[in-house]
């Protein structure tokens, strides 16, 4: 089988969409040029899977991100009228006086005039010179024609002057008014967003406590699903491995499989759907089926990778009993080749094969370009892997990510043309094993939207679950516009152009540090493929190519390869998914381990934690001071209520991961001698000042501390 790729129709996989930071608030949204969605679901069905419910709070939470950034963008219009107000009336208050000064000059010089007997009027308007004192400066002229002739001239300068000053104080104030009118509006405007972010956090908090227990229970059952598509699988593979047998079938040795035009008697080559021949493997025909044929070698390693199925996983684990990132695919091909470590050098020496012609046994590797290779798995299918999950805490069944960066056939030997893995980052250790454990810092923290303001309606949000989609849920948020509708970059990036049947023309974008944009159903393209692009530059117009309802950019974002909700990375400019598959603050207490009274992280974290504690305890004579740790969904929605301006989105702090902590005692301030040994010791303990909270970063904050396991 050939992968199927689609915003409707593409590959099953995992729904790791515990990246999402969840709200889970109960809204409606707008789902102009939508495919209509099934209805939705009881909060007290439990037959929803974990997935299930984690894909419907995370389509509710966009509900929330628009009412946050509409909140945000208009405080921050307010903030703008109120000082353009008051520029504006400064502004008028000094043309004021500047007039009022002038004009009191004019009286001088029109007294002066009535003394020598001038005309005191000039135009329609009499001239108030009774209302300022006489001039003191006659005796200076040497004579009285001099003074007339010298008053006479001032005066009518001085009239015309002052009515241009006048005119001007009055166009100021009347621009002042005006400013001030809309700045009022304006605060009116926000204080009205305001309150419904407050209103809806409070709903979302009161219904968050009533889906704790389904996803408490949901999560049992995913649990349980997981090992039914365990099972499955390896009784698939199982009754493959009797059609071999049944068709007299002996395994090759892989040696036997390298040259289609040299396949031991009774093979054919094995072909993909467009004909092309496939290397390493053959076919047979029995009762007129065809049957794939596949090396002993890689038979063997296949099966062994079955026998590493649910066994526990760990970061460094070789087995017997655990398993890291590399240890499952390495114990499956032990017997027949030492896969080195790391992965980059696994990439760098054996045979990669188009995606297109995935069989069982290949070595999938997943990264990117930009940030290395992070994760490895044994093919069984084309669609599906064996893999270690440190979300899962164990080696599972899994999806091939649809965006994976390599399949190598051990089978085929060394490469024929040398492959030279992307330089790794310390980004890639964040995407382990599936876990995703980064924050992303976009320049200014903060995103340029895909479309003006005006331009757009909100359309069907990510996560919206149903059968229209073969992953089950909406991996995108559409954004209904009119055609050619500019489309602009979100952020910096380098470009790649595809045409992929559901999208038509998409855009690709890579920001680094594994995150990714895409922008689908584009009219046009207006970039090159590997051009750089600044954050707002134009990359292509909105259109109705591929599979479409209507014009409309369907528009995703990528964290390791894997689409995660678009809404809070354009709402705050990034966020992390923690390395749990829980959802952001619903982690259950069990799953948390206690760091000291009463706080409680992720237990890595806290292991890390307790390590520096101690630490530091050594060097000061006492333990690090913590105000702050894990912090749940309620937790961060009362924070929220009370500073909606300042505190984090619900469902995108990293304290709701478990994996960041606020300090005191000194490490809670600038240039002190707890915060600098911090700074110096802290990352030997995967602890590490974030970048936006440094000293001259984006929203500087000593105390906040995040775990990152590197």
């Amino acid at each position: 089988m050939l992968f199927q790729t689609g915003e409707h129709l593409r590959t099953s996989r995992r729904l790791r969409v515990a990246a999402l930071g969840v709200v889970l608030a109960a809204v409606s949204i707008p789902m102009a040029y939508a495919d209509p969605p099934p209805p939705p679901a009881s909060v007290t069905d439990v037959n929803r899977t974990y997935e299930q419910l984690q894909a419907e709070a995370a389509a509710l939470q966009a509900d929330f991100a628009m009412a946050t950034i509409a909140y945000t963008r208009a405080l921050t219009q307010s903030q703008r009228a109120d000082a353009a107000a008051d520029k504006s009336e400064l502004a008028a208050a000094r043309a004021k006086a500047k007039a009022d000064e002038q004009r009191a000059l004019l009286g001088r010089v029109t007294a002066q005039a009535y003394q020598l007997g001038l005309p005191t009027a000039f135009g329609p308007q009499p001239l108030l010179w009774s209302q300022t004192p006489f001039a003191s400066n006659l005796p200076q002229f040497a004579d009285r024609q001099t003074a007339i002739a010298k008053v006479g001239s001032d005066q009518a300068k001085l009239y015309h002057a002052v009515r241009a000053l006048e005119a001007a104080a009055n166009v100021a104030a009347a621009d002042a008014i005006s400013k001030r009118t809309a700045a009022n509006q304006a605060a009116a405007t926000a204080k009205t967003l305001d309150a419904e972010v407050r209103r809806k956090a409070a709903s979302a908090s009161v219904t968050m406590q009533g889906q704790l227990a389904d996803l408490a229970g949901a999560k049992r059952m995913s649990a349980q699903l997981q090992k039914s598509r365990n099972d499955q699988a390896k009784s698939r593979w199982q009754t493959y491995l009797a059609e071999l047998a049944a068709a007299g079938v002996t395994p090759p040795k892989a040696a036997a499989l390298r040259d289609p035009a040299k396949l031991p008697k009774g093979l054919r080559p094995l072909k993909d759907s467009t004909g092309a021949v496939i290397r390493g493997a053959a076919s047979v025909v029995d009762g007129g089926r065809t049957i794939r044929v596949l090396p002993a070698e890689t038979i063997r390693a296949v099966t062994a990778a079955f026998g590493t199925v649910a066994k526990k996983y760990a970061v460094a684990g070789t087995g017997p009993g655990s398993f890291g990132c590399l240890g499952a695919t390495r114990a499956a091909w032990k017997s027949y080749t030492a896969l080195p470590s790391p992965i980059d050098k696994v990439y760098a020496s054996y045979q990669k094969v188009p995606v297109t012609t995935v069989q069982p046994g290949d070595v999938i590797v997943m990264g990117n370009g930009s940030t290395g290779l992070w994760h490895i798995g044994v093919a069984i299918d084309n669609s599906e892997m064996i893999a270690a999950d440190e979300t899962k805490k164990s080696v599972v069944v899994t999806a091939i990510p649809e965006s994976f960066y390599a399949a190598l056939r051990p089978t085929l030997g060394k490469p024929v043309t040398p492959q030279v893995a992307p330089a790794a980052t310390a980004a890639a250790e964040a995407f382990r094993c599936g876990a995703t454990q980064t924050s992303y810092d976009v320049g200014s923290g903060k995103w340029t939207w895909p479309l003006n303001d005006g331009t757009y309606e909100i359309g069907t949000p990510f996560g919206q679950p149903g059968g229209l989609w073969v992953t089950g849920f909406h991996t995108g948020q559409d954004f209904p516009a009119a055609l050619g509708t500019p489309v602009h970059a979100v952020a910096g990036g380098v470009v790649s152009v595809e045409h992929p049947s559901w999208a038509g023309n998409l855009v690709r974008i890579d920001h680094g540090n594994g995150l990714e944009t895409l922008y689908a159903h584009l009219s046009s393209v207006a970039v090159s493929p590997g051009s750089t692009v600044a954050p707002g530059q134009v990359i292509g117009a909105v259109g109705s190519e591929g599979n479409s309802t209507g014009p409309h950019l369907h528009f995703e974002v990528h964290s390791g390869g894997d689409a995660v909700n678009p809404m809070p990375f354009l709402a705050t400019g990034g966020l992390s998914n923690g390395g749990t598959s829980f959802g952001n603050g619903l982690i259950p207490l069990s799953e948390l381990c206690v760091v000291a009274n009463g706080h409680r992280l992720r237990c890595d974290a806290a292991q890390g934690f307790k390590a520096l504690s101690a630490a530091y305890q050594a060097h000061f004579g006492r333990k690090l001071c913590m105000t702050d740790s894990y912090r749940s969904y309620d937790a961060q929605v009362s924070l929220y209520q009370r500073k909606p301006s300042l505190a984090a989105l619900p469902g995108t702090s990293n304290h709701g991961w478990g994996i960041a902590v606020d300090l005191c005692g000194g490490a809670d301030r600038f240039g002190t001698a707890q915060h600098q040994w911090l700074l110096a010791n802290a990352g030997n303990f995967g602890w590490k000042l974030p970048r936006w909270a440094r000293q001259g970063g984006s929203k500087p904050e000593p105390w906040h501390w995040e775990f990152t396991g590197a």
